[in-house]
This record gives structure tokens, C-alpha cells and sequence, in this order.
């Protein structure tokens, strides 16, 4: 099977990262039986992913434009669709979904789109991009994914009677650090490989609640004075966030990593992973925590009540910086609670998130829609 991945962009992101699992997934020992490309619509600005996937063997196609209806872009993506003669387009984020669905359309192959988050930010919302996407979704997607429940439900109404299958999104395993590159990268980020450390993951956007994160900081050093927290992302919020870290006397207990390509062992060398989110899906960052053996603190939106079960970390409410501290301030308090909530969330995530099982999961959906449209053309 020839399958196309076609993504706005291929900037460091949620969505991006499970393109390279699946393409890992994939093309190990498989190269016989499946093909893959990519296909970017954005600038990859920073990003080394695309060089990443075609050092594995990934056909990558870069049609960069910042406009949401390029003409030069459409007729490119088209001739590439009819060139290549693909047997499934997986599409990812809206300019992808509608594109995708115009040349599958137009081609006769068929598309499988996948909703990667409960909505968008309403400063970048468009409402003429908004409804393409919609009629994309509901007319031209032979299939339509979620990669969480919430995520199906944020989006029923918007597509009236479409089938919404959900296909949680998948990690792949953190290897552990052994003891001295452990304690060494704990001293390289906090300057003492004995304090606390917490982390969070995500870009520098409003609906991760950083600043509440830095408020709940200011309460848990009362207790834990010697606790030091890293974030790593980044985005449109960083210069506002080193105000307020400044602002709030944090500069010794707070450091703003930026983006990194080390997240793994980072995660690795922390000891609490903490979500301060006011919107989330089935976020990727706590999947990888869990599998790195973390116990989470998290609040409770989208799929992570499902997944931050009570064995497997805490849940407190949005926006209530002082809940959020009482929960980290619980689990460092007590070492014990910290590995059994970790260790749970590590089996949990091996278990049921698994990259192979996750990939056979899409397979199925793509021969599945390929069937159903070769037996309309008969």
C-alpha cells in the first residue's frame, strides 16, 4: 500500500510527532509490502523532521505557502496526487483536510482524516477555513478519526451524522537513563542533581495555562523551597512568561528550555510531570511522561480524566493555581506514592498505547477504505 501523510506543516508538534512514529512503525522490516510520503503544505521553519523522515526512507514533499488557498499550491498538491497515484491520503490539521479532500475527490482516492485537538484558538480562528473543513470532513473524508474521545465529542455536532472513530494516539517507549547521566543532566538543568524537579511539555500557547503553572509554583516553594521546575516548548508566549517568571521572583526556580530535541531523557531525569492545560485532547506530552515512568499532575480536561486514572496520577479543576500546587506538593512529599503512580502509568501506557497496535489500527482503516471505494467504482 502507497499511503500519503499530507500535514499543514511539519514544525515541531503533536501531530507531527506521530507522523515519524507511524513512520518508524512502518517501514521497519516492511518496506515490501508499504510505501510512504509526506506531504507538508507549511514552512518547516526550525523543524528536522523532514530530514529525519527521508534519512528513513520517507518520500518528502514540501509545498510551502502561508495563504489559505494558494491556486499555485492547489495545482501542485493535485499533479503530485495524480503523479504519485497514492492508495489511501491520511490528512492532518485543517489546511490538510481540505486540500486532501479536494484531490482525493478529484483522483478517485480515497481520504482518511484525523481531528488531533477539541478545538482551535479563537484568535486564530477563520470562519471560512472553519467551514471548507467542515464540508471537507463531511462530504469529501471516506473515514474520519479522533485521536481521543473528548476529541470525538467536540466534534459530532459539527459534523451532523458522520461516523467519528476513535484511534487513541500512540508513544513510543522512554528508555531510562542510567544513574550517572541521570544525575548528571538533573545538574546541568537545575544545578543541583538533589532538587526536585518537575517538568511540563508543550508550545507557549494560552490554552496550556502557563501562567497558572508559575502562580502555582509561587505556592508550592513554600513548602518545597528547593523545587525547580523546567518547561519545554516553545512559542508566542515566551517573552510574556520570563516577564512573569521575573515578575514572581522565580528566576531560580523556573527555566524556560525552549524547543529540544532531548525530550525523552528529560523526561527521563525528572521526578513529577505536570499539565497546568485549560484545553487538551489526548496530549502526547503526558503519554510520553506516563511511559517514561512519571507520575502526572494534570487538569481535567479532554481524554486525561480517562487517562490519569487515580492509580496513575492527579487530577485537579482548571485555573486553580493553589489546587495545582497542593497535588505536586502531595506527591513529593512522598517518594513511595510517586513510583507506584509511576510505574502504573507506565504499564498502562505500554499496554494500550503502543505504537504497533496503534499503526495496525490505521492499516485496517485504510484497506477498509480502499475496499469500500473500489467496490463503488465496480
Amino acid at each position: 500500500m502507497y499511503i500519503a501523510q499530507l500535514i499543514d506543516s511539519l514544525s515541531l508538534g503533536g501531530a507531527q510527532i506521530l507522523i515519524k512514529t507511524f513512520a518508524e512503525v512502518i517501514l521497519q522490516g516492511s518496506e515490501e509490502r508499504h510505501r510512504l510520503a509526506v506531504i507538508s503544505l507549511g514552512f518547516n521553519t526550525g523543524s528536522s523532521l523532514p530530514e529525519e523522515l527521508r534519512a528513513m526512507g520517507v518520500a518528502v514533499y514540501c509545498l510551502p505557502t502561508r495563504r489559505l488557498l494558494d491556486w499555485s499550491q492547489v495545482v501542485r498538491l493535485g499533479r503530485l496526487i495524480f503523479q504519485q497515484r497514492f492508495d489511501v491520503i491520511h490528512t492532518h490539521l485543517p489546511r490538510a483536510h481540505i486540500l486532501g479532500a479536494l484531490w482525493g475527490r478529484m483522483s478517485g482516492t480515497p481520504v482518511v482524516s484525523t481531528l488531533h485537538s477539541t478545538g482551535e484558538e479563537q484568535r486564530h480562528y477563520n470562519p471560512a477555513r472553519y467551514r471548507l473543513e467542515s464540508l471537507a470532513l463531511r462530504f469529501g473524508a471516506q473515514a474520519v478519526i479522533a485521536v481521543g474521545h473528548a476529541v470525538a465529542d467536540a466534534h459530532r455536532q459539527r459534523l451532523a451524522s458522520r461516523r467519528i472513530l476513535v484511534v487513541p494516539n500512540a508513544v513510543r517507549p522512554v528508555p531510562p537513563l542510567d544513574d550517572a547521566s541521570r544525575t548528571n543532566l538533573r545538574q546541568a538543568l537545575a544545578g543541583d542533581a538533589a532538587r526536585p524537579l518537575l517538568i511540563a511539555v508543550g508550545r507557549l500557547l494560552p490554552p496550556k495555562a502557563y501562567k497558572d503553572l508559575l502562580v502555582a509554583m509561587t505556592y508550592l516553594l513554600r513548602e518545597h523551597p528547593r523545587a525547580y521546575l523546567v518547561i519545554v516548548g516553545d512559542g508566542d508566549l515566551k517573552t510574556d512568561l520570563q516577564v512573569q517568571i521575573r515578575a514572581l521572583g522565580l528566576t531560580e526556580s523556573v527555566a524556560l528550555l525552549g524547543a529540544r530535541a532531548d525530550v525523552p531523557r528529560l523526561l527521563a531525569a525528572a521526578d513529577v510531570f505536570v499539565s497546568s492545560s485549560q484545553r487538551e485532547g489526548l496530549p502526547l506530552a503526558v503519554l510520553e511522561a506516563m511511559s517514561a515512568g512519571l507520575p502526572v499532575v494534570a487538569t481535567a480536561v479532554g481524554d486525561l480524566p480517562r487517562l490519569v486514572t487515580p492509580t496513575r496520577g492527579l487530577l485537579v479543576p482548571v485555573h486553580q493555581p493553589e489546587a495545582l500546587a497542593e497535588a505536586i506538593t502531595s506527591l513529593l512529599s512522598d517518594s513511595t506514592r510517586r513510583l507506584l503512580l509511576g510505574q502504573a502509568g507506565q504499564d498502562y501506557v505500554l499496554r494500550e498505547h503502543a505504537p504497533q497496535v496503534w499503526v495496525e489500527r490505521l492499516l485496517m482503516i485504510y484497506q477498509q477504505v480502499a475496499m469500500s471505494k473500489a467496490k463503488a467504482e465496480r
